[in-house]
């Protein structure tokens, strides 16, 4: 294995030449994804926004994730990484005496859900642990929530986008409990099923959550959550769970506890995604902050994911396909903005949706875009 220096941010890390030139990036002997650079400068900005002073890198592989939180934060006092790939903590551990952060790192050889479930005291906890698997994380969200500190911010990735997306809804129904939708607004439904996991694995061990935020990129989805301790929390958030109905007809969308079998509008049978977390997704001030925090750092990418973000919670869990609604008009796409203006002058709010490439949310109902979009068709 040849080893290069590769920056990113401000941090030099130690990482497989091959993982820089091959695509995708060779899993063994160790892993290590360039492509993942703007997860991690989210990361960066959102675990300096929400304070605390303990972080865990709980599958680490090189130490990406977990030097550049060491190197680019001072207000964390302590990181820890956690990997069973020896090889690949040994190249951590030298990332950290490269970036002179060794004395605020420390590593532990292990298999990630061991680990965690083995911090579960109180005075064992860290203020933010995340995890981000090749795959599924559904192994180790209840132990990296039992880690994270009452209060604290846990964030998991999954890259399983297939499975929560609708393409193997088999599948979903197995790993996360709940059906996914295969349409176009799936990438947000998918990052509500992922939440909507967290909610129930937590609640069996009596702890709530909260999300704080998340954003859908290339092959994965991510949310980052605060996490409650108490019975009466964890009851609040899995009330906050229910299904979205979509009619395939009329294009009709609705949200409601239990899933609606036939469409109010038309009369037609729908297809539903659920249970999946129903509540809000940021928490304002924080986004905020970690928004100027990556514009002031130079992440400028990461900037721009965490900005799209404001706004999100005034509107429902889903969006309008422009580009659907006018091919089954059988008209030409029309100008995005143009539908903007037409719903924005009928008294609705309106904003592009962060998750999908391309759509809008509004609280308008589909036959009002619908009206919009003729509208747009005309001029």
């Amino acid at each position: 294995m040849r080893v290069v220096e590769h920056l990113e941010g401000r941090t030099r890390l130690l990482v497989p030449r091959a993982s820089l030139v091959e695509d995708p990036p060779p899993t063994t002997p160790v892993f290590f994804n360039p492509a993942a650079s703007l997860n991690r400068d989210v990361t960066v900005a959102m675990t300096s926004a929400a304070g605390g002073t303990t972080f865990c890198d709980s599958m680490a592989g090189v130490g990406a994730r977990g030097l550049r939180v060491a190197k680019e934060l001072g207000s964390v006092e302590r990181v820890t990484m956690v990997d069973f790939n020896r090889d690949a903590l040994n190249l951590a551990r030298r990332g950290a005496t490269l970036n002179r952060v060794e004395r605020k790192c420390a590593f532990a050889a292990s298999e990630t859900s061991s680990y965690l479930f083995s911090r579960y005291g109180s005075e064992m906890r860290f203020d933010f642990v995340d995890v981000d698997p090749f795959g599924t994380p559904i192994r180790q969200i209840q132990p990296a929530l039992c880690a994270t500190s009452d209060g604290g911010l846990f964030s998991v990735t999954a890259t399983d986008t297939a499975v929560l997306c609708g393409v193997y809804p088999k599948v979903a129904r197995r790993r996360y409990g709940a059906s996914p939708l295969n349409n176009h607004f799936h990438h947000e439904t998918a990052v509500r099923i992922l939440i909507g996991a967290v909610v129930r694995l937590g609640g069996a061990v009596d702890l709530g959550i909260s999300p704080v935020a998340a954003h859908a990129n290339r092959h994965y989805v991510r949310a980052f959550v605060r996490v409650h301790a108490g019975a009466t929390d964890a009851d609040t958030a899995l009330g906050r769970l229910g299904f979205v109905s979509w009619c395939q007809g009329c294009g009709n969308v609705e949200s409601s506890g239990e899933p609606t079998a036939t469409c109010p509008q038309c009369g037609k049978r729908t297809r539903w995604a659920g249970p999946l977390w129903l509540g809000g997704l940021t928490d304002p001030g924080l986004v905020a902050r970690a928004g100027e925090t990556a514009a002031a750092s130079g992440l400028q990418q990461a900037a721009e994911v965490i900005s799209s973000l404001v706004g999100l919670d005034d509107l429902p869990p889903w969006s309008f396909s422009i580009e659907q609604i006018c091919s089954s008009l059988k008209v030409p796409t029309v100008p995005e903005q143009e539908v903007y203006s037409n719903l924005k002058s009928a008294g609705h709010r309106v904003m592009r949706t962060p998750f999908e490439k391309t759509g809008i949310k509004t609280e308008a109902k589909a036959v009002e875009v619908v009206r919009a979009v003729k509208g747009a068709a005309r001029r």
